[in-house]
């Protein structure tokens, strides 16, 4: 006597069986439709998105290099080049 397992819960059920002992549905009852699927993968891309663009943006971050600032003297040194009036 073989296992099979239910098409709708998944529990092992005897081959013969009409029934299935957990959840009362036929063994080899219909799969769920496939708009499930879809939207369980739309829902996994759209929480993936932000991490990998956030993944992204890090990356980039630390491959771009850092622009130098002006020093103190440098910046007091362009406000007196220009006269003021």
């Amino acid at each position: 006597m073989a296992l099979k397992p239910c098409k709708v819960c998944g529990t092992l059920n005897a081959e013969g069986v009409e029934t299935c002992l957990s959840c009362g549905h036929a063994p080899e009852g219909t799969k769920k439709p496939a708009i499930f699927r879809y939207v369980a993968i739309a829902l996994i891309i759209c929480l993936a998105l932000p991490l990998l663009s956030g993944l992204l943006n890090l990356i980039l971050l630390k491959l771009k290099p850092e622009s130098p600032t002006p020093s103190q003297s440098q910046v007091s040194l362009q406000e007196n080049h220009y006269p003021t009036c």
